[in-house]
C-alpha cells in the first residue's frame, strides 16, 4: 500500500475544530456537511482499491447517519432550537432577521410520525389527481355561481391572484378552498355554520385595524397554502384530516393579531406574554382564540368529527399554528433540508415527518408575497413596513434604554427587503422546491417553453421567476435610487410605486440578459 494514500484514524485529531456557533441546527447542518465529505472519501478510496480504509469509513458514516437521523428527531416537533447567522451591513437589519427568524430557547419534544418516499408517491399519484380534479370541476363552480360569490376555484388555483382585489376574502377563499378539497362533504360542513364561522373569523382579523395582519393576509395565506397543495400534488400524499388541518391553520394562524411582534409583548410584560409565559405568544393566543369560538355551535364547522378525529385534528392545527412563529425558521428549514438528503442519498432512510412538511408548506405561505408578482409583493411590503413603523413609534414611548427596531425616519426599506428575501425567503422556498419537486406546466406548456425566450419562461415553478424579479430590483433599487423620491410619505408609509416601477423594468433587462446567458453556456460543445 501506498504510504500517501494511508489515513491513520487510530490517533485522534488534536486539531482545534473551527470555530462556529454550537447551536442544535448549527451542529445539524455541520453533521450533514460532514457525513457528505465521509462519503465522498469512502468513494475515492473504494475506486482505488483500498478496502480496508474503505470498510473503516463506512462505519464511521453509517455511525454519521445515525447521529444526524436522531438530531432530526430531536428537533421534529415544535422546537425552540432556532438560530440563523446573517451577515449584514446594516446591524439594525441584522438584528431584526436574528431576533425575528431565531430562538435560543429551547423545549423538550417527541419524534413525530413518518410516511413514505413523498418523490414517488407524488409522482405516482399525478394522474389519477389530474382525473379526479377534471371530474369534480363542474361542482365547484356550481357553488361559485350558487353562493353568488365574486371568483371560482379557478381564479383561486393561480399563484398570481391578487386577493387585495376583492371584499369579504375570508369568506369566498375559505367556501371554495375547503369544497375544492371535498372538506365541506368529508366532515358534513353545514354552508350556514361555515359561513357564520367565516364572518366571525374576520370579524377578529379586524379587531386591532392591523395594516398587514388583517383578513386579506389570513385569505391570502390560505390560497397559498391550496397552490402549494395542488401544484406539486400533495393530496395524495396527506390524509384527508391532515390536510383539514392544514387549510384550517392557515386561514386562523393570525386571528385577533394585535399588528406587534412576540418581541415587543414580551418586552412590554403584555398580558398575553404573561398568559402564555413568553413562549410563541401570538401563535399560542390565535389557536386557542378559534378554538374557543369553536365551543359555540353556531360556529363549530367540525362538529361531526369523532373525538378521535377531532383530538387528532386539534393536536395537529395547534403544531401547525406554533410552527408559524418566525423563531422557527431557522429550524424548520434546516430540518426539512437534512429530510431531503436522507431522501436522496440513502434508500434506508427515505421516509420523511409529515409533521415537518405541513410546517414548511405553511411558513412558505406565510412569507410568500416576496415569491408574488411585484404588483402584489410591492403592496403588501409597504403594508407590512407600516405595520412595523407603528410598532417603532410605541418602542419609542415605551423602551427606555433601547432605540426602536424600526425607525419610520431612519430604516433602510431597501436594505431590510434585500435581507428578507436574501434570508428568509429564498432559502425557504429553495428547499420547498427541491423536495416537493414541483413542476407546475403541462405539457403543452413545455413545448411552448422551447420556442418562447423571455425570462419568466425559463421558470416551471411558479415563484421562481417573481422571487427572482423582486430580489433583482430592490438590488438595482439600491444601486442609484434616490429615497427621498422612494418614499412619497412616512406616515403611513407610501412609496413611490411609478417611480420603482422603472427599476422593476431594469431588473426585467437583467434577468434577461442573464438568462441568454446561461443559455448560451448550456449549448456550447463540451471540450
Amino acid at each position: 500500500m501506498n504510504k500517501s494514500n494511508h489515513i491513520d484514524l487510530s490517533s485522534p485529531n488534536t486539531a482545534k475544530p473551527e470555530s462556529s456557533p454550537m447551536t442544535t441546527v448549527n451542529i445539524l447542518s455541520r453533521l450533514r456537511t460532514a457525513t457528505e465529505e465521509v462519503r465522498k472519501v469512502q468513494s475515492n478510496l473504494d475506486k482505488d482499491g483500498l478496502s480496508d480504509q474503505v470498510e473503516i469509513l463506512d462505519k464511521v458514516g453509517k455511525e454519521l447517519d445515525g447521529i444526524l437521523y436522531n438530531l432530526v428527531e430531536i428537533l421534529s416537533d415544535d422546537t425552540r432550537q432556532s438560530e440563523i447567522n446573517i451577515t449584514s451591513n446594516d446591524g439594525q437589519i441584522s438584528k431584526w432577521l436574528e431576533q425575528t427568524f431565531s430562538s435560543k430557547q429551547t423545549r423538550s419534544t417527541t419524534a413525530a410520525g413518518r410516511f413514505e418516499s413523498i418523490k414517488a408517491i407524488i409522482q405516482a399519484s399525478s394522474f389519477v389527481n389530474a382525473l379526479q380534479r377534471q371530474m369534480r370541476q363542474n361542482a365547484k363552480e356550481r357553488l361559485s355561481t350558487m353562493l353568488d360569490l365574486p371568483v371560482d376555484i379557478q381564479k383561486l388555483n393561480l399563484w398570481s391572484f391578487n386577493m387585495m382585489e376583492y371584499e369579504d376574502p375570508l369568506n369566498f377563499s375559505i367556501l371554495l378552498i375547503f369544497d375544492a378539497h371535498d372538506l365541506i362533504t368529508r366532515f358534513r360542513i353545514d354552508i350556514e355554520t361555515l359561513k357564520s364561522f367565516n364572518r366571525a373569523l374576520a370579524d377578529g382579523y379586524q379587531k386591532f385595524r392591523a395594516p398587514y395582519h388583517n383578513d386579506f393576509h389570513g385569505a391570502d395565506v390560505l390560497q397559498t397554502t391550496h397552490c402549494l397543495l395542488i401544484k406539486s400534488n400533495l393530496m395524495s400524499v396527506f390524509t384527508q384530516l391532515e390536510i383539514a388541518a392544514l387549510l384550517f391553520a392557515a386561514a386562523i394562524h393570525d386571528y385577533e393579531h394585535p399588528g406587534l411582534n412576540n418581541v415587543y409583548l414580551v418586552k412590554t410584560k403584555n398580558d398575553l406574554a404573561l398568559t402564555y409565559n413568553d413562549f410563541s405568544v401570538l401563535e399560542n393566543h390565535h389557536a386557542s382564540s378559534v378554538f374557543k369560538l369553536l365551543r359555540d355551535k353556531r360556529y363549530n364547522i367540525w362538529s361531526h368529527m369523532n373525538t378521535n378525529e377531532y383530538r387528532s385534528f386539534r393536536s395537529l392545527v395547534i403544531s401547525l399554528v406554533l410552527a408559524t412563529d418566525m423563531a422557527n425558521h431557522a429550524s424548520l428549514v434546516e430540518r426539512t433540508s437534512t429530510y431531503f438528503f436522507f431522501k436522496e442519498t440513502n434508500a434506508s432512510t427515505s421516509s420523511t415527518d409529515s409533521k415537518t412538511l405541513l410546517q414548511t408548506l405553511l411558513h412558505a405561505a406565510d412569507i410568500s408575497n416576496a415569491a408574488k408578482p411585484w404588483p402584489i409583493y410591492i403592496h403588501s411590503a409597504e403594508k407590512v413596513m407600516e405595520e412595523f413603523f407603528i410598532q417603532g413609534d410605541l418602542e419609542k414611548l415605551n423602551y427606555q434604554d433601547d432605540k426602536p427596531t424600526f425607525d419610520r425616519e431612519t430604516t433602510d426599506i431597501v436594505q431590510l427587503q434585500i435581507g428578507f428575501i436574501s434570508h428568509i425567503v429564498h432559502p425557504t422556498f429553495d428547499v420547498l422546491s427541491k423536495v416537493l419537486q414541483i413542476d407546475s406546466l403541462d405539457e403543452n406548456q413545455k413545448e411552448q417553453t422551447k420556442i418562447i425566450t423571455t425570462p419568466r419562461s425559463q421558470y416551471t415553478i411558479p415563484w421562481q421567476y417573481d422571487l427572482q424579479l423582486n430580489l433583482e430590483t430592490w438590488k438595482q433599487v439600491s444601486k442609484s435610487a434616490d429615497m427621498q423620491q422612494l418614499i412619497l410619505n412616512r406616515k403611513p408609509l407610501q412609496l413611490n410605486l411609478e417611480y420603482l416601477q422603472e427599476y422593476v423594468e431594469i431588473a426585467k433587462t437583467c434577468l434577461r440578459k442573464r438568462s441568454q446567458h446561461d443559455q448560451l453556456l448550456n449549448h456550447m460543445p463540451s471540450s
